[in-house]
């Protein structure tokens, strides 16, 4: 679903109207994935001088297929999304998450598209980050493709903080049936599963 919004452009000064979605539906549009996973769905490009820039805004995904919605949104207290999420009709078996960050956004789809479970990533993330040195020094550690959508390579990708550099590492698939195995019958679901929610389920 789109609407049209103003905008003033932070390079000319000009107020155009920019479309931007409110929520998208990955199987009646089907190109709208690729600007998702690509990390495009959130340029803009100015009218008048044509200036091009990225901002994010809140955005409901949709994947009827898997049964998963994933609201994006860049509010930090997140109450209000959930209580909106509350009042969304789907069926009980549908996936239902909450993100504040555009990569854990798309991070998310990468794993219900590989077939595994956000829960469990989570949980193997920490197992990871455990076992690395400068734990402290990490922005996030992410399950990401680097290859193409018609070809996909998943590997683990750990941000750094002073450094700003990206480290690939290997996603090795049996350590996460080992963490699934110890903790799937203990885990419920919930729209917030990230660091935090893996710290709390492994107290």
């Amino acid at each position: 679903m789109e609407k049209k919004i103003k905008l003033a452009c932070p390079e000319c000064h000009q107020e155009f109207n920019a479309n931007i979605y409110t929520s998208i539906n990955v199987q009646l549009d089907k190109d709208i994935k690729i600007k998702v996973l690509s990390g495009t769905l959130f340029d803009i490009e100015c009218e008048y001088c044509h200036s091009k820039f990225h901002i994010p805004y809140p955005v409901l995904y949709h994947d009827m297929e898997k049964k998963l919605l994933i609201q994006f949104t860049e509010e930090k207290d997140l109450d209000s999304s959930k209580t909106a999420l509350d009042n969304v009709n789907v069926d009980a078996d549908y996936t239902v998450r909450i993100v504040d960050n555009e990569r854990d956004w798309i991070e998310k789809i990468l794993i219900s598209d590989s077939g595994f479970d956000d829960r469990i990533m989570e949980l193997y993330k920490l197992l990871v980050l455990s076992q690395y040195e400068d734990a402290d020094n990490v922005n996030g550690l992410y399950y990401w493709n680097i290859q193409t959508l018609e070809n996909p390579h998943y590997v683990m990708v750990l941000d750094e903080k002073e450094s700003d550099k990206m480290h690939f590492m290997p996603f090795h698939e049996g350590v996460y049936k080992q963490v699934e195995k110890v903790f799937m019958s203990d885990i419920k679901q919930d729209y917030i599963i990230d660091a935090n929610w893996a710290v709390s389920n492994t107290k």
